[in-house]
């Protein structure tokens, strides 16, 4: 029995050493191939290693895909952390989201943000109600406030998406992306009155992506239809101002609705 108990207690250690090999290759060798085979081999071992073992394969995982200067490199860690999350999503939801969020948010290619938008809608299902709130927060972040309108209104569709499974699971427990959806209402009703100060095509624009985000989240109350004929009919009078700046009277006109927007959405 003594040398069945030793056996397998060194088979542990074994495991862990190996562990521990592979992340340290994946980390720090010079060699491209030997980082490569090692996440490989972290990936094979994620799914009979104990919680500890997958937190710390998932955590250099997730180093990699963030920090590697090699994009392939980064891409296959990427799509390994994804595999082992497919097959123990609780255990490392945590650090999933953590890196999804974080290339959504700061990755230096556009595409590479676009791809990890979709990625929170696709993993939304799968995760617990703290990182939901999360992903419902980043969504409406980068929804009200990046910097390219493409990614803007992505956002701001993957957020009526989450909120809509929200909806269809009727979980009364778990209301992150509603309150993300009524965050970003405001925002957006912000953004709109700055720009409102800059130019005419700043404010179309703004006006535009809030029309939009009003179509994609009615709301049971009273003045919604009245805040969504307002700012269709401020961008029809934009699209017809002859100026590249508006008059006073023209962003007084923008800050009331902005301000009703956001009591609106501030009720919801």
């Amino acid at each position: 029995m003594t040398s069945v108990w030793i056996a397998a207690t060194n088979s542990e250690v074994s495991d862990v050493e190996a562990i521990d090999q592979h992340r340290k290759t994946a980390l720090d060798s010079p060699y491209s191939r030997d980082r490569e085979e090692a996440i490989e081999a972290l990936t094979t071992a994620f799914p009979s290693a104990d919680e500890r073992d997958q937190q710390r394969i998932a955590e250099t995982l997730r180093e990699v895909a963030l920090e590697s200067a090699h994009r392939d490199e980064r891409e296959l860690a990427k799509d390994r952390l994804f595999d082992c999350f497919e097959n123990e999503s609780g255990t490392i939801d945590t650090v999933l989201v953590g890196m999804v969020t974080e290339i959504a948010t700061e990755s230096k290619f556009s595409e590479e943000r676009l791809e990890a938008i979709d990625a929170l809608r696709e993993i939304y299902s799968e995760i617990g109600e703290h990182q939901r709130d999360v992903v419902g927060k980043t969504l409406a972040e980068i929804a009200g406030n990046a910097t390219r309108e493409e990614e803007r209104r992505k956002a701001r569709r993957r957020l009526s998406d989450v909120a809509r499974t929200e909806r269809e699971e009727c979980d009364t427990s778990d209301k992150g992306a509603d309150e993300a959806v009524d965050y970003l209402g405001e925002s957006l009703a912000e953004h709109l009155e700055n720009a409102a100060t800059k130019s005419r095509e700043a404010c179309l624009q703004r006006a535009e992506e809030l029309f939009e985000f009003l179509d994609e989240q009615p709301l049971d109350d009273g003045s919604y239809e009245e805040v969504r004929e307002d700012v269709k009919e401020l961008m029809e009078a934009l699209e017809i101002v002859d100026s590249e700046t508006l008059a006073d009277d023209r962003i007084e006109r923008v800050e009331r609705i902005s301000e009703r927007t956001k009591r609106l959405y501030a009720r919801a």
